[in-house]
C-alpha cells in the first residue's frame, strides 16, 4: 500500500506546477480565468498595518502583474457583481475588477483578525479568527451584523476558512497559537445549527469545492508540513499525497485546477484534480 501511495505521489508531482515571485501569498481567488493572489507583504505579519500588502494577478504563463497595492495584510477574497472584496485585518475593502479602483470600504468595529470571505448573493460572510465571530455583511446597505460566534475552546480555535454551499456554511477552525487543533464544521444558514463535518483535525485554513461536490481543506500541519485533505460530500476524508507545503493557506478550485498558496515559500502551487 505504501508503494502505491508513493507512486501516486510521484504521479501528482509530475503534474503539479509552481509559480514563484509572490510576497507571503495568503489566499487565491479565480474569476473569469484570472488568478488573484492576496499577499501579506515581504514579512509574514498578518496583523500589522504597514501598507506592504497587495493583490497580484497571475496569468497562465506565470506572469505576475499588480492589481492593488498599499494594502496592509490582505487575506480572503470573494467576487460579487464585478467587485473583488478582500479582508484586510479589520476592514473589508472592495475593488472594481475592470480597473482596480477601490469602490467599497467597511471597517468592522471590534474585529481583530478578519480572515476569509464567502458570499451568498449580496450577503458577504467574513470570519474573525481572533474573536470567533462570523459577520454577515449586507453589500447593498453597506452594513453588517454578528451572524454567529464559534466557541474557540470547544472547536479548537476561531473560524478561518469559510465556504457557502447552498444553505450550509462550511467553517474550518484555526488556533493562531497552534496550541489546539481545529476542526471542520458545517452550519445551517437558516437555523444556525452547528455540527462536525468529517473527522479531520489540524491547523486548518482554506476550503474549496470542485464540480463533483468534493471539498478540499488546507492545513498548516505539524512543524509547517502543510497538507491538503480531499473530503467527499458525505464527509469521508483522504489526504492528497503531495510534498509538504510550508504555509499551506487559503486554497481555491477552478476548472479542474487546485490553487494552493505556499505562504512561507512565496509561491502558488497548481495541482490538477480529476
Amino acid at each position: 500500500m505504501k508503494k502505491i501511495l508513493w507512486i501516486f505521489a510521484i504521479h501528482l508531482a509530475l503534474f503539479a506546477k509552481d509559480f514563484g515571485g509572490f510576497q507571503s501569498p495568503e489566499s487565491v481567488y479565480v474569476d473569469q480565468g484570472i488568478v488573484y493572489v492576496s499577499n501579506l507583504g515581504k514579512e509574514v505579519k498578518p496583523l500589522q498595518k504597514d501598507q506592504d500588502g497587495s493583490i497580484l494577478k497571475l496569468d497562465s504563463k506565470g506572469k505576475i502583474t499588480p492589481f492593488v497595492t498599499h494594502l496592509n495584510a490582505p487575506k480572503g477574497m470573494s467576487v460579487v457583481n464585478q467587485v473583488l472584496y478582500v479582508a484586510d485585518i479589520d476592514e473589508i475593502k472592495g475593488f472594481d475588477l475592470k480597473n482596480g479602483k477601490q469602490v467599497f470600504s467597511l471597517p468592522i468595529q471590534g474585529s481583530i483578525f478578519l480572515n476569509d470571505l464567502t458570499n451568498q448573493g449580496n450577503t458577504l460572510y467574513v470570519s474573525d479568527t481572533g474573536t470567533g465571530v462570523i459577520y454577515a455583511i449586507n453589500l447593498k446597505n453597506k452594513d453588517y451584523q454578528e451572524f454567529a460566534k464559534i466557541d474557540l475552546m470547544r472547536y479548537g480555535g476561531g473560524p478561518n476558512g469559510l465556504l457557502v454551499d447552498n444553505d450550509t456554511l462550511l467553517i474550518a477552525t484555526y488556533d493562531p497559537k497552534q496550541q489546539k487543533e481545529g476542526v471542520l464544521l458545517k452550519m445551517n444558514l437558516n437555523s444556525k445549527k452547528i455540527e462536525r463535518f468529517s473527522t479531520i483535525q489540524g491547523f486548518l485554513d482554506g476550503i474549496a469545492k470542485d464540480s463533483k461536490g468534493n471539498f478540499f481543506v488546507s492545513s498548516w500541519g505539524e512543524n509547517l508540513n502543510g497538507k491538503v485533505f480531499k473530503i467527499s460530500k458525505e464527509g469521508k476524508a483522504e489526504e492528497i499525497q503531495i510534498a509538504p507545503i510550508k504555509g499551506c493557506a487559503d486554497l481555491f478550485f477552478s476548472q479542474g485546477i487546485l490553487y494552493i498558496p505556499a505562504m512561507l515559500e512565496n509561491k502558488i502551487i497548481t495541482l490538477p484534480q480529476n
